[in-house]
């Protein structure tokens, strides 16, 4: 996966942009093709058996989907308390922010780290660990 981060990084900015417009419109698309067919394959199933009612095409599971989202909700918290709590927390870390960002920018050189002197510097400290008498022993292993 770092690889193709690492391509994409070395991407102009505006490609970036329009390659994730494209993958986002391509993504809602097909989710619509999936919600849509998914709720017209339900109602098909249980509707007209268990209350008489019609069947429905692919139009209209899209359009009880949209009509259910916009009536209960997309996706926000499901407690009442939640809300205030993130936006607490928001306020709360505002000033570390740009300390995270940096903190995690450094994180695409770890791959590369570890193969160069991460695998030995674990196994080093893992032998010394091993090597290293544990607590309430003295070196010859006996008990204080």
């Amino acid at each position: 996966m770092s690889e193709i981060k690492k391509h994409v990084d070395k991407m102009p900015d505006w490609l970036k942009y329009t390659l994730y417009a494209v993958l986002g419109v391509a993504g809602a698309f097909l989710l619509g093709l999936l919600f849509g067919n998914i709720i017209m394959w339900l109602w098909n199933w249980l509707m007209p058996s268990l209350f008489g009612l019609r069947t429905i095409g692919f139009w209209e599971g899209l359009g009880l989907f949209l009509l259910a989202k916009i009536l209960f909700g997309f996706g926000g918290s499901s407690h009442s308390g939640d809300g205030d709590k993130k936006q607490h927390h928001k306020r709360k870390h505002h000033h570390g922010e740009e300390a995270e960002k940096k903190d995690w920018k450094d994180w695409e050189y770890y791959d590369d780290w570890w193969e160069e002197d991460g695998k030995t510097a674990f196994h080093a400290y893992a032998e010394q660990k091993r090597t290293a008498p544990k607590d309430g022993e003295t070196s010859a292993g006996e008990n204080r």
